[in-house]
């Protein structure tokens, strides 16, 4: 009996077992499952690194510009605690000079910088370092940054590092994708970068729109030529932001050091962007911007006649190839097409050209001016491009093909395969300062196929017309300015008068009937020493056009300064179509497309 009664027992001890052993499998598995289920919602939303979806930004070094600085790690802070901190820096002070063209870091003995602890591990493991602790440490690009990651990321360690001015796109890519390997996850890449310098606001403006533009959209190939201080750490942020599957770019802010100024017009300015670049954007991620990039920008700028020869020749040969140019270089840089009316041949032997000669031709001192120059494209369409005859045009062409510097127009035919097209834009060159000129009916009829065969772009006419020294465009331009708009002409640019003329609005399109002089040796009145080069920003639905007057002196052009500027434009806003007189003033016309 007694058997009987234990067998009972554990029989019902082990159903109870089973019951609560499955009751409990069963409870495990839903939960399981739950939580499988709520990981692979998870992993649907976040990114891969979802507690620093930022990987790398853009901030400027000069503390007038502190609250862009401080707005840039305010938004940062909400999102990333970073563990390393790599500063990019401008070597301000050439320590290249000294330590070889490499990058500059403090000793890898080094524990700290400005309280900030340095990773020394990671230093050893970036090959190719040259090491000054002295450079570091006065270099503002670094030490102005400093602060900021002291408030905002105390316990991050810093690898800050100076990149010469010298240094190759092609070691910075190499040394990029060296940190994209031996960083950690929770890694963070700063540049410390100031755009455009020593402009007044209205150019660095106009130049900002390239350099942001390449910096967003990541346009490899124009790095090259923007107008910043360091090109290579804008690169090196950007392509590390690229490896990292972060290619959302979040600005913060656009400014100028004229915006910070409350007293007079400044003429020399700096400009400031700052940009995050995150792996995604989120409703929680994206701060309240206060710029916008349009990635569709593109910019021109046009200047007037460039002669090369005579007391131009004899400059540069007593000076340097660069003379013509060397004030207004920077100017030329960081466009995506300078284009000038190139006013004579260039030709392997040029032949001594008298004072007072009127038949130009360039030798290699020219071409190397113009390569200087960071004109990259010109027109060919005037009277003077074959005063060496056939030959001697062709000549021309090869030697600019030589330098990749492209060309358009004609000086004596109006066909179609003289025109220059981009993918915005449609260049034609128009020369009607010689013994049969081309008709108005050819003129109009080539614009027309033109206009056909590319109805989505922008068509520029660059034109020779007119009379010399007449600072007002005479009855026979404007008929025919006005039959080319209404042919399809978007822009026209005029040349020839070697003064600058008015601006004319025809049917919301802009006629320039001069832009005066560039580079010349007409010294002998104020007017043929003034010239306005023109600023296009092309967009898909808009174009502004900046206005920028230019003085020469003994044949270098310069920018003229706020009061001489001011002078000019108020001048030409007076013989100008009245509707633009308030835009011209202001140095800047909106026009949409």
């Amino acid at each position: 009996m007694k058997k009987l009664f234990s067998q009972k027992l554990l029989l019902l001890c082990l159903a109870i077992f089973l019951v609560l052993f499955s009751a409990s499998f069963l409870d495990h598995t839903h939960n399981s499952s739950n939580e499988e289920n709520h990981i692979d919602k998870i992993l649907t939303i976040l990114p891969d690194n979802p507690n620093n979806p930022y990987v790398s930004g853009v901030i400027p070094h000069h503390l007038v510009a502190e609250t862009v600085i401080d707005n840039f790690f305010q938004e940062l802070s909400k999102e990333n605690s970073p563990k390393e901190i790599i500063i990019l820096s401008p070597d301000h002070f050439n320590a290249a000079a000294v330590h070889g063209n490499t990058f500059i870091s403090v000793n890898a003995k080094r524990s700290s910088l400005e309280d900030l602890s340095i990773d020394t591990a990671l230093l050893k493991d970036i090959s190719g370092l040259a090491f000054s602790d002295y450079s570091v440490k006065k270099d503002h690009g670094i030490t102005n940054t400093l602060p900021f990651i002291k408030d905002y990321f105390p316990d991050s360690k810093i690898v800050p590092l100076l990149i010469p001015a010298n240094l190759s796109l092609d070691q910075a890519e190499k040394t990029t994708e060296e940190l994209h390997q031996i960083l950690s996850s929770d890694a963070f890449v700063l540049a410390s970068v100031d755009f455009s310098h020593y402009f007044p606001k209205e150019v660095a403006d106009f130049h900002d729109i390239k350099s942001m533009r390449v910096l967003t959209d990541f346009e490899k190939e124009n790095f090259s030529n923007i107008e910043v201080d360091c090109p290579q750490c804008l690169f090196m942020a950007r392509y590390f932001a690229e490896l990292k599957d972060a290619n959302n770019p979040v600005p913060i802010d656009h400014k100028n050091s004229q915006d910070f100024n409350k007293g007079s017009v400044l003429d020399s300015t700096t400009s400031y962007f700052s940009v995050l670049f995150s792996k995604q954007i989120t409703e929680q991620t994206e701060p309240q911007i206060e710029t916008e990039v349009d990635q569709s920008s593109q910019t021109i700028l046009f200047v007037g006649d460039i002669m090369l020869d005579r007391a131009v020749k004899r400059l540069m040969e007593k000076n340097n190839y660069r003379y013509p140019f060397e004030k207004t270089r920077d100017f030329l840089r960081g466009v995506d097409l300078v284009v000038g009316n190139l006013e004579g041949p260039i030709v392997k032997y040029p032949q001594e050209t008298p004072d007072f000669s009127m038949r130009f031709n360039f030798g290699s001192v020219a071409l190397n001016s113009l390569q200087f120059s960071g004109i990259n494209l010109v027109s060919l369409a005037n009277n003077h491009t074959s005063d060496r005859g056939e030959l001697g045009l062709e000549r021309t062409k090869e030697f600019l093909d030589g330098v990749n510097i492209d060309h358009f127009g004609d000086p004596k035919t109006c066909e179609e395969n003289n025109i220059y097209t981009t993918d915005e834009a449609v260049f034609v060159g128009i020369n009607l300062i010689t013994p049969d000129p081309c008709s108005n009916e050819e003129i109009e009829n080539l614009i027309q196929i033109v206009k056909k065969e590319n109805a989505d772009k922008f068509i520029i006419v660059y034109i020779h017309w007119g009379n010399e020294y007449k600072e007002s465009g005479n009855w026979q331009q404007k008929e025919l300015a006005h039959l080319m708009i209404d042919s399809g002409v978007d822009l026209i640019i005029g040349s020839h008068p070697h003064v600058v003329q008015e601006i004319e609005q025809y049917d919301d399109k802009l006629i320039f009937y001069s832009l005066g002089n560039f580079i010349f040796d007409q010294y002998f009145s104020q007017e043929t020493q003034e010239g306005l080069a023109v600023g296009l920003e092309l967009s898909s639905d808009e174009m502004n056009i900046y206005l920028f007057p230019t003085g020469s002196y003994r044949s270098q052009p310069y920018l003229f300064d706020n009061a001489e500027k001011t002078k000019f434009l108020n001048n030409l806003s007076s013989k100008s179509s009245p509707e633009l007189k308030e835009q011209i003033t202001k140095g800047i016309i909106e026009i949409g497309r």
